[in-house]
């Protein structure tokens, strides 16, 4: 019973010797890394360098041009305020709407807690101002000439965290004109006169998309020795006598049909009008608007302009 009692033991000790020889040490517990720097540094597109603590969460836009961008590179879910004229795409009804493009309302944008703001053209300038005394980021995001609008993409695309899909829309509207463009290569240009309204006159000139718009559509636009979105003279458009009249339903406050070309005193003596080539826009937005579905415009005005080569 003795030996019995003495084997156990030796047992129970070789074990326990045993176990103590394999038993692993700890793993040391890991070492806290830093917190990574998710500061964004832009320069927007009025020169400003602007510093975001982080990628936004919450976007308020003052533009209707800029919430088309934010949705098509992927961050309509970020968008928490737009104006009252942002219609497109459909999901941007139910937005929270902080005022007009031309009159945003301060109170609503500091009640939807933004992270950033992007702001329009120069008509926001002092809301700029006030929303900066607020502390409250903002980043100048709208183009004001085609090539920017490409700027404005990228942009957007950077400070949402969506840099790849912006590169994607980029190239996609990219090579759609270059399809289009390959297509009137060739084709005699049409010249084309742009009526932004009817009374005054007032036309897009050089340093405008839509002039570019024109040009890329195959036609030259009559209105090019002029700058800017500027007033211009009915003598001088009877001169200019254009091959086509552009215009949107939206060229006064009563809104404009063909009709009104061919009645009026001062159209109605255009060769482009006695011949039935004026044509209105199917949606002003397309075109009105520096964003993706410039594109569309683009490839409208070819259809016009050159419908034998662009169907």
């Amino acid at each position: 019973m003795r030996k019995i009692l003495v084997f156990i033991l030796t047992l129970a000790l070789l074990f326990a010797f045993t176990a103590c020889q394999t038993q692993q040490p700890a793993a040391p517990a890991p070492i806290e890394q830093p917190a990574a720097d998710t500061k964004i540094e832009i320069t927007d597109l009025k020169g400003r360098k602007v510093t975001l603590v982080k990628i936004p969460e919450r976007i308020v836009s003052l533009s209707p041009g800029n919430t088309e961008i934010l949705y098509a590179v992927g961050a309509g879910d970020k968008v928490v305020g737009v104006t009252s004229f942002d219609d497109y795409p459909a999901e941007v009804k139910d937005v929270e709407k902080i005022g007009t493009f031309e009159g945003p309302n301060l109170e609503l944008i500091q009640k939807a807690d933004p992270d950033v703001v992007l702001a329009g053209g120069y008509i926001q300038e002092d809301l700029i101002a006030s929303l900066e005394q607020l502390n409250i980021p903002v980043v100048s995001t709208e183009a004001t000439d085609f090539n920017s609008i490409f700027d404005s993409i990228a942009l957007i695309g950077k400070l949402s965290g969506n840099d790849q899909k912006a590169e994607e829309v980029v190239k996609g509207m990219k090579d759609k004109i270059a399809e289009i463009q390959d297509k009137v290569k060739g084709q005699t240009p049409k010249s084309v006169f742009y009526v932004v309204w009817t009374d005054p006159l007032t036309t897009a000139g050089s340093g405008t998309f839509i002039n570019d718009v024109i040009k890329a559509a195959g036609g030259t636009n009559t209105a090019e020795k002029v700058a800017y979105w500027a007033k211009y003279s009915t003598e001088e458009l009877i001169k200019d006598n254009p091959d086509y009249l552009l215009s949107s339903v939206f060229a006064s406050n009563e809104g404009v049909t063909a009709d009104f070309y061919k009645e009026s005193p001062i159209f109605k003596n255009l060769d482009s009008v006695k011949n039935s080539r004026v044509y209105l826009m199917s949606d002003d937005n397309v075109i009105s608007r520096p964003g993706p579905r410039i594109v569309q415009a683009i490839e409208e005005i070819a259809k016009v302009l050159h419908g034998d080569v662009i169907k």
